[in-house]
């Protein structure tokens, strides 16, 4: 069977699989109900994890030890170890490494075992809100919701969405602004 772990971030729940298994992105975009060609962020552990799979620039070395772990996304290009079907349409990939300590453990655990990230999308079906609790989250996905294989509920999260930074060279745009402004 496939893993699909609901699991606590510092801003809200999240869905995860590993990105590199077809079977398992195809069954995490058939739950949420979204195009498999749609890219999703990656959880990872550190800056060490995330230069395995994508160019770390210096500037892009620096904001990330500036703000993360924290509720920021980092949006770089994919290197040459990633695979074009989980890549961005425009050869790239987004990282999370959250300051939450059960998706510190989740991950640690996981990429020690795996050595893959895990897929960082929010709880949601495709286009409705994200729900604040694992109750709420199961309830929203209905019939689907036995495809969710482990959840690890920590109680209500209910934060704002984190910033999404796309650093590409020393090129540095915000394409979302959550609660963490970058500068």
């Amino acid at each position: 069977m496939t893993d699909v772990i609901l699991y606590p971030t510092e801003t809200v729940y999240a869905l995860g699989v590993n990105p590199f298994d077809k079977k398992a992105w195809h069954t995490l975009c058939t739950l949420k109900g979204r195009s498999d060609q749609q890219a999703m962020s990656w959880l990872v552990r550190n800056v060490d994890d995330i230069e395995k799979f994508a160019v770390v620039t210096e500037t892009a070395r620096e904001i990330i030890e500036k703000y993360l772990p924290g509720s920021v996304t980092v949006i770089l290009e994919a290197n040459s170890s990633v695979p074009k079907n989980v890549q961005a349409l425009d050869g790239t990939v987004s990282f999370r490494i959250s300051p939450d300590p059960k998706a510190q453990h989740l991950i640690e655990g996981f990429m020690s075992y795996h050595g893959m990230p895990l897929t960082c999308t929010s709880a949601n079906v495709h286009g409705l809100p994200t729900k604040e609790a694992p109750k709420e989250i199961i309830e929203q996905f209905g019939v689907k919701a036995d495809m969710i294989t482990q959840i690890v509920d920590d109680g209500p999260r209910s934060g704002t969405p984190s910033t999404i930074v796309r650093i590409i060279g020393d090129e540095v745009t915000v394409l979302r602004q959550g609660e963490v402004q970058i500068n």
